[in-house]
């Protein structure tokens, strides 16, 4: 491996990196209710010097095509969108940039994060031949990548050139089985456009960002269900619909 190039993740401020240049966003689609977690957490990277893109609050779909949009205006090569309820690696910047480092042809990367309800799967999906979806399996104490058919967007590093592929908008709101009480989220939106273009998706299971509740929901949590709930598994996971509880 050649140690030089990954140098970068050592230099600050971010904003002087010459490759990969990351705009950052957070996104203000909720109150922030836990803001003694929220905002040490985000002052923690915005001490690094990243360029931070500031949203105003707006619908969650609306926000991330917005925040696209001021990235192709820009001369910034990817887009992190960072979810404001969920807790954050400082380094959580460094943490995904160094994939696209190793290879750059990683166009969308996330951590991997957890549903904040019951059953606290991994917001990250492989579908079977039936398009069945099921929570990835992993070994956590492996350091991998995993490829995956649906990611969630609590932290996502995204390279312009998915939006430069992919028409608007990028991420949208399903709503063709509301009477079945389903309701796919932007998130999966933008995975089922990605899918269907061919930009495969990566998670990184070695970081995660605890997604706040009334307690942090971590690895553990989805663990300690499924051991609670051992008749739920099917083919050794969770077989789930395209719908989540944020």
């Amino acid at each position: 491996m050649d140690k030089k190039k990954f140098e970068v993740l050592d230099t600050l401020p971010i904003i002087s990196w010459a490759y990969p240049r990351i705009m950052v966003c957070y996104l203000l689609e909720r109150t922030v209710s836990y803001a003694d977690l929220v905002i040490p957490s985000m002052m923690q990277i915005a001490a690094q010097g990243p360029l931070m893109l500031h949203m105003p609050y707006k619908r969650t779909d609306e926000a991330r095509n917005q925040a696209a949009i001021a990235l192709l205006k820009s001369d910034f090569t990817h887009l992190l969108m960072l979810d404001i309820d969920h807790v954050h690696p400082y380094n959580i910047v460094q943490r995904l940039a160094r994939w696209v480092i190793m290879d750059n042809g990683i166009q969308v990367v996330g951590g991997l994060n957890y549903r904040r309800s019951e059953p606290h799967d991994p917001c990250a999906y492989r579908m079977d031949e039936n398009g069945a979806m099921y929570a990835i399996e992993f070994d956590k104490d492996d350091s991998q990548l995993v490829e995956v058919d649906r990611l969630g967007t609590g932290s996502i590093l995204i390279a312009r050139e998915v939006f430069e592929k992919l028409e608007l908008p990028w991420f949208y709101n399903i709503y063709d089985k509301v009477w079945d009480d389903v309701w796919p989220g932007e998130d999966i939106g933008f995975s089922r456009k990605c899918k269907a273009a061919g930009v495969r998706m990566w998670c990184d299971t070695t970081t995660t960002s605890p997604h706040i509740t009334t307690r942090l929901i971590d690895d553990q949590s989805w663990r300690d269900w499924l051991e609670a709930n051992p008749d739920a598994l099917a083919k050794g996971t969770i077989e789930l619909n395209e719908v989540r509880g944020k």
